[in-house]
């Protein structure tokens, strides 16, 4: 017999915030001079990995993104070029939170961020306050698609995992929380997530 369904753990980035990566982009790439290109390569992934996993600080990460394009920008501009990536509210989704609210489930965040990321969205999306856990990158020093910070979740909110539903627009974090038993959904929009839910049996 399926568990029932008590903890619903959604993702944050395109499920609540939309994230324009081109626009970031476009801002970063002006700013620093530099081929589009060098935004993707290896060394810089890596630095930005770092701070999204809580292994530098916001300080450290503005430090070494200027040592490492040899680029020198004011901290506050760059932090507000970084939260440029961040575009607005997905709609329907707070709608569909408050319902679950009103009907008692236990909701969680669980997302690959950093604090700067985590903190603009809790500054524009209000519904986020109301949410019981965080499941943060940069708090768990682990991240998506790893099966172990799905597991860390459940077990943080003592439940099974066959208990908990996870909410995600990107198919190897579905794939991720199904392999830690997990049950989950794939994010489109908030119509198709209240379709899907209904398959769960909850009606929102």
């Amino acid at each position: 017999m399926m568990n029932a369904i008590k903890h619903i753990i959604f993702d944050l980035g395109q499920v609540f915030i939309k994230v324009d990566v081109n626009a970031f982009a476009k801002n970063f790439v002006a700013e620093f001079g530099i081929d589009p290109a060098e935004l993707s390569n290896d060394g810089y992934d890596g630095i930005h990995k770092e701070f999204m996993l809580g292994k530098i600080t916001g300080e450290e990460f503005h430090r070494m993104t200027c040592e490492h394009f040899n680029h020198i920008v004011p901290f506050d501009k760059f932090k507000t070029i970084w939260e440029s990536m961040l575009v607005g509210e997905v709609a329907g989704t707070a709608e569909i939170v408050d319902r679950l609210l009103r009907q008692n489930y236990s909701l969680a965040l669980l997302s690959n961020t950093d604090p700067w990321h985590y903190e603009y969205s809790l500054k524009n999306i209000p519904i986020l306050h109301r949410i019981d856990k965080n499941f943060l990158s940069y708090e768990l020093k682990m991240e998506k698609p790893n099966a172990e910070i799905f597991s860390a979740a459940a077990r943080d909110l003592h439940a099974e995992p066959g208990q908990c539903l996870f909410i995600d627009d990107l198919h190897p974090n579905i794939e991720g929380a199904r392999t830690a038993n997990l049950k989950a959904i794939q994010f489109t929009d908030a119509k198709q997530l209240r379709h899907d839910l209904t398959k769960f049996g909850i009606n929102v």
